[in-house]
């Protein structure tokens, strides 16, 4: 216990415990310090490489330091260290000036989980062409256990595609404090992050909360009577966002 209270000492200014006597006790504490801090700061940095980005790896490091020391791990699995840092961030002090900052973390930990998701199988389309519209509407849907839905206040999914190699590159957001959606999916195991307009989004929505299909599709058209639902179902099927099919 001495040890490791001394060890997460904000101001590392507690003595190491008696175990470490001696001229050079200091010295040698002063590498426990060090390597805890730099696994901290890796786990964090391999699960938000775009937060990273943002505030550069000095400011990353005082994150880390003091996510760590606020948030003790609980858990073997270094993958689970950063579960609670998007609410960290929401509360502190120092990241207030980058407001958009804990939604960017939800995204980023969204895409870490589901790297590590188990698998499910999509549900095949032409079990879908066997069904009649009053039957598809009655149908209830489970999302893949990879599959999360984000909504924010800002441009999130767009800064982090600027930070993502391929066309959007480099392409920052030219107003960042703008509503946006994002699903976060695994279609053929490689984790990615996509758009959703707020129609697709609510209509997904439904379906995580337990709605049939008809009531999901509801959601849809109210926000958008042109919503492309022939569009986004094989969108959906493609990418086996919709998993467990059941009678509603």
């Amino acid at each position: 216990q001495a040890f490791a209270a001394a060890l997460l000492d904000a101001g590392q200014g507690t003595a190491p415990p008696p175990s470490f006597a001696g001229a050079a006790a200091l010295e040698r504490f002063s590498l426990y310090r060090g390597n805890l801090a730099a696994t901290w700061s890796r786990t964090l940095a391999h699960a938000y490489p775009v937060v990273l980005a943002l505030v550069g790896e000095a400011y990353f490091g005082g994150l880390a330091r003091a996510y760590g020391r606020q948030y003790r791990s609980d858990s073997a699995d270094l993958n689970q260290f950063g579960a609670r840092f998007a609410d960290f961030l929401a509360t502190f002090p120092h990241a207030a000036a980058l407001p958009y900052l804990p939604d960017m973390a939800r995204l980023e930990w969204a895409l870490h989980l589901a790297h590590y998701a188990p698998d499910a199988q999509g549900v095949p389309p032409e079990a879908l062409a066997a069904l009649g519209p009053e039957q598809l509407e009655a149908r209830r849907f489970t999302l893949h256990p990879a599959c999360t839905l984000l909504a924010s206040g800002w441009q999130v999914h767009a800064l982090w595609l600027a930070h993502q190699e391929g066309e959007g590159q480099g392409v920052f957001p030219q107003q960042l404090q703008l509503a946006s959606h994002a699903l976060v999916c695994r279609p053929h195991w490689k984790a990615q992050a996509q758009a959703l307009d707020e129609a697709a989004y609510a209509a997904l929505l439904a379906l995580r909360q337990g709605h049939t299909f008809g009531a999901a599709l509801d959601a849809a058209f109210e926000l958008d009577p042109a919503f492309d639902l022939g569009g986004h179902l094989r969108q959906w099927l493609a990418q086996a966002v919709l998993t467990d099919m059941s009678p509603g």
